[in-house]
């Protein structure tokens, strides 16, 4: 007799299994350090909703915001790992995977927004390939804007440079290989460590675009800006290629048509929302501090040896000359 009652058991057993494979299939774990209620996590919730209409409820992200799944390393790890399928990273976590993908951060580069913007266009098939290599989708490029240095002490030339304690985001080569050619010292912080490390004074420097610093606080901590940016922060949406592949063919070019239109939202509201917010970086009372031309000069020195010291480790020679030749072409 109470065969037919563990068979309806099992069967409800398996029913459920079956429900929950299909959520978990239409639904994609998604990652983003920046806080809920920020310009870019705002912007990712837009994202979701918009895939959710256009699939009927198909398609739908589980936004883990605010640093919840760990810094851009530990988002990676997870996506390793398969407990989340995708994420907004930062030229940092993508470098983790692509190295050469941090010649878009390479300092004093870039000049201007449309060249930037032309780079990208050019190469994103190229950086495309290279994340599918890994293992990755490459579904769109974002930025977090031009960055400055931002600080406790007066920092208006260069020997006040080398007498700050800078933070530098662990993990990140690019900007450690530039401080070190400035004499400046960094500490090897997690993104969340960074307020704290500016309260307990193990720190009193930090760089970021004038968002960032915005978003996550850290401008009350800090007086002075040099009003000078070395480098644009860049970005992207990446997502595993076994969840993307999992998804229906229909599904998978929704969300790359979508993931495309939002990570250029980002682009636009970052390049916005950065002028917003170097006016209240202003009302805030942080004085900004203009270079002068020798020093200018001298950070393009140091930029120079950067490219040198990071050919071949972050990127190929090929392809800074091949950078150099676009921008070359931009700029007669």
């Amino acid at each position: 007799m109470r065969l037919p009652s563990l068979m309806t058991n099992f069967a409800v057993y398996v029913a459920a299994l079956l429900v929950t494979s299909t959520l978990s299939a239409k639904q994609i774990s998604f990652g983003i350090v920046t806080p809920k209620g920020s310009t870019w996590t705002t912007i990712v919730q837009n994202m979701k909703e918009d895939l959710v209409k256009q699939t009927g409820g198909k398609l739908d992200l589980s936004i883990k915001a605010g640093g919840v799944k760990g810094d851009e390393v530990d988002m990676l790890r997870a996506m390793e790992q398969k407990t989340l399928h995708a994420a907004a990273l930062s030229g940092v976590g993508l470098g983790q995977l692509v190295p050469s993908i941090r010649i878009l951060e390479a300092p004093l580069l870039f000049k201007t927004n449309e060249e930037l913007d032309k780079v990208k266009e050019v190469l994103f098939d190229d950086f495309a390939k290279e994340f599918d290599k890994k293992g990755y989708v490459l579904l769109g490029f974002a930025e977090a804007g031009f960055v400055n240095v931002f600080s406790k002490q007066k920092i208006d030339n260069e020997a006040a440079l080398k007498n700050i304690k800078m933070w530098v985001w662990t993990g990140d080569d690019v900007a450690a290989r530039f401080l070190e050619e400035f004499g400046i010292r960094s500490t090897p912080l997690a993104l969340h460590e960074v307020g704290m490390a500016l309260d307990q004074k193990s720190i009193d420097s930090f760089y970021a675009p004038p968002l960032a610093a915005l978003a996550f606080q850290w401008f009350s901590k800090v007086k002075y800006m040099i009003d000078y940016p070395f480098v644009n922060s860049t970005g992207a949406f990446i997502m595993k290629k076994d969840k993307f592949n999992s998804l229906p063919a229909d599904q998978q070019k929704i969300l790359r048509d979508t993931a495309k239109v939002y990570s250029q939202k980002v682009i636009e509201a970052s390049r916005k929302d950065n002028e917003i917010a170097r006016g209240k970086l202003t009302e805030s009372g942080i004085m900004f501090l203009k270079p002068s031309d020798a020093d200018i000069k001298k950070y393009q020195t140091y930029a120079d040896n950067v490219y040198k010291k990071s050919m071949p480790v972050i990127y190929s020679k090929e392809l800074f000359d091949k950078v150099q030749g676009i921008l070359k072409s931009m700029r007669k």
